[in-house]
């Protein structure tokens, strides 16, 4: 059995520093050193691993060298793989992360194989044999299949009862149908502009539609901690300060990974929004999801009021 099983959206970050953004037509940059790492909803699997969850991943990778290295980073964060399916003649999700002195970054990947993950690909009893399940919506803006297999996924969990978490990306547009199969204590993992696009409203009338649903948001507002709309009730959970900002990248699936492991722990919606807030804000502080250090104590020393060293 599994505690967390991540479903699609499992990514090669590959991150480079420059000295300044933009970099424009005609212009030669050198970066430093690349540095590779598990990104997308993958990066959510490693944090939450990292935090002593038992966790799985499902998508489809390419067969070329970049799924090998993907695939050995996730096993050595204790990541289980075997659920991972390669794709004949395709390539590998990639993101290239390019990051300035100033920590403003730009992106600029390829959408390989995970786009073509169906329905067929996910194992119902993988999914009946683990207590949460993590959705990311990112290629169901780009992908049907995608959207398919992210609606039998919640499907199944619904009809057995487990915890099913949606982070909607850039898909927030079209996965209405999606959210309403979500119910408490799972929960819609989302940014302000994401919550905006969920319904196409502004931000104070889609936290009532939220509200008035019954169902659990979670919306992540950076350095102003987050909101949670819950049970018809609306509350603010607060960040701490962060002086030293190295990048933002992934600050949201460590806020997602945190969540989810502070409610599968024991902790309520509050205190794991608080804990969420806490690891998003280490995230901040180093380059990549692989940088960031064993929390398996984290959750005990939080209980007690402990500060975490990192």
């Amino acid at each position: 059995m599994f505690d967390l099983l991540v479903v699609s959206d499992c990514v090669l970050d590959i991150y480079y520093r420059v000295k300044r953004l933009p970099i424009r037509a005609y212009d030669l940059v050198v970066a430093s050193e690349p540095i590779l790492s598990p990104g997308g909803a993958c990066s959510v699997a490693v944090i939450a691993s990292k935090l002593g969850l038992r966790v799985a991943v499902v998508d489809k990778l390419g067969d070329d060298p970049f799924s090998n290295l993907l695939i050995k980073m996730l096993e050595d964060s204790g990541v289980y793989t075997g659920f991972l399916k390669r794709m004949n003649d395709s390539y590998t999700t990639i993101s290239n992360n390019i990051i300035d002195e100033s920590g403003r970054h730009a992106f600029l990947g390829y959408l390989g194989a995970g786009v073509y993950l169906t329905p067929s690909d996910v194992d119902e009893h993988v999914v009946n044999s683990s207590k949460a399940i993590f959705i990311s919506g990112f290629n169901i803006a780009y992908s049907s299949n995608v959207k398919e297999t992210a609606i039998k996924v919640a499907k199944i969990s619904a009809d057995n009862g487990l915890m099913v978490f949606l982070d909607p990306g850039p898909a927030a547009r079209a996965i209405r149908e999606l959210v309403t199969l979500i119910k408490p204590p799972g929960a819609i993992l989302l940014n302000s502009d994401e919550a905006k696009a969920l319904y196409g409203l502004n931000l104070r009338d889609a936290v009532e539609v939220m509200r008035e649903s019954g169902g659990n948001f979670i919306i992540k507002l950076g350095s102003r901690g987050a909101l949670m709309v819950s049970n018809g009730d609306v509350k603010r959970c607060p960040t701490r300060e962060v002086k030293r900002i190295l990048t933002t990248i992934g600050a949201g699936d460590a806020f997602d990974a945190a969540y989810i492991t502070g409610l599968l722990m024991g902790l309520n919606n509050y205190e794991s929004c608080k804990l969420a807030n806490y690891v998003a804000s280490l995230r901040l502080n180093v380059l990549t999801t692989m940088d960031m250090p064993d929390m398996r104590n984290l959750i005990t020393q939080w209980v007690k009021g402990q500060e975490f060293n990192v």
